[in-house]
């Protein structure tokens, strides 16, 4: 892959502290994602102390307030935060699958992950691909020092992964928020080409893909995956219970080192902040530049049913009732339905 092409620019900030035996990890998302990687950066280091690390940040843009968080952060911790913004206009001419089209808009973003090796290779011959939807709540050390052999990625099962395996005839399934990534081995079997063309040929036979980047991911990575235990990727779903519906059952995630805020709700909602794990990435935030950003406010239909079952489950009865009556108006008044 011709990084020239897929890159506008690239920055370090702070490069001085590169350290020869720092650990890798990046992150993929849109400016909008900023204060949640952020967050999730800090947790890492809150969590391991004693670890040396390198982060790299994959940005259609970077506004400036933002630059200056980063570079206090980097500060803070003594890290160096390699920063690539991404040329969309070329990426968005590499697909034209559907699911990528929001609002009548490619977003490229969705593809960054497929750039990360590319783009560290020279630097490192390892890389932690995060999500920004994650926070650290023990060491990764292990994790990151793991010896994989000759496989390209080292990740854990997905949630769903029998079910997913079976769509698409495979022994095993992988939730695609956080991979290990050889990157040596990446190169050498073009992985990031054969991503794009396998990508294009679902496409080109109009063939659903659920999971569209997670699926190819799968499907191309389908003989070279070392998994490891869900306590580097333990999912968790925020989604609350209602009167008629059961509460989903999360595994406890005191045990897990990394834990993957998976599905629409995320933990910078108002209406999640007294869940215990929650309570965690909100300790990291209050620790980061970003201990000012809004939390997110229910604005749709769906939003304001899950804020009243969470105070229904908090017993702040008078906050459930108005947010009730607040979730029926919203029926009529044209508040959209999706969204949280």
């Amino acid at each position: 892959m011709n990084t020239h092409n897929i890159l506008l620019k690239s920055f370090c900030i702070n490069k001085e502290l590169l350290k020869e035996n720092a650990c890798h990890i990046a992150f993929t998302g849109t400016a909008n994602y900023i204060p949640w990687i952020g967050v999730a950066m800090t947790s890492i280091m809150m969590h391991n102390p004693a670890s040396s690390f390198a982060f790299h940040v994959l940005l259609d843009h970077l506004p400036q307030d933002e630059m200056q968080k980063l570079n206090s952060f980097s500060q803070k911790w003594q890290v160096p935060i390699f920063i690539y913004i991404m040329n969309d206009s070329y990426i968005s001419t590499l697909c034209h699958f559907s699911r990528y089209i929001i609002n009548g808009k490619f977003v490229a973003a969705f593809l960054y992950r497929f750039f990360v090796p590319d783009l560290i290779s020279e630097i490192s011959s390892r890389v932690l691909y995060l999500d920004g939807d994650i926070v650290c709540n023990g060491s990764i050390s292990e994790f990151m020092t793991m010896n994989i052999g000759n496989h390209i990625v080292a990740t854990a099962p997905d949630l769903k992964c029998k079910e997913y395996a079976t769509r698409f005839s495979l022994s095993n399934y992988f939730n695609a928020g956080i991979i290990l990534i050889n990157i040596d081995q990446w190169m050498k079997k073009n992985i990031t080409s054969l991503l794009l063309e396998t990508l294009n040929l679902y496409q080109s036979q109009n063939i659903d893909l659920p999971c569209a980047d997670q699926d190819i991911l799968n499907i191309v990575l389908k003989d070279n995956t070392f998994f490891v235990s869900r306590k580097y990727n333990m999912p968790y779903r925020l989604v609350r219970p209602s009167l008629f519906k059961k509460s989903i059952k999360n595994e406890n995630p005191s045990s897990a080192s990394l834990i993957h805020f998976i599905g629409a709700i995320k933990p910078w909602t108002t209406y999640n902040q007294t869940v215990p794990i929650v309570r965690v990435w909100a300790e990291a935030k209050a620790n980061s530049p970003w201990a000012e950003t809004p939390l997110h406010s229910p604005a749709s239909q769906k939003a304001i049913h899950q804020a009243a079952r969470a105070a229904r489950s908090d017993h702040a009865y008078l906050r459930m009732i108005g947010l009730y009556l607040k979730f029926i108006k919203s029926k009529f008044d044209g508040t959209p339905k999706p969204g949280y």
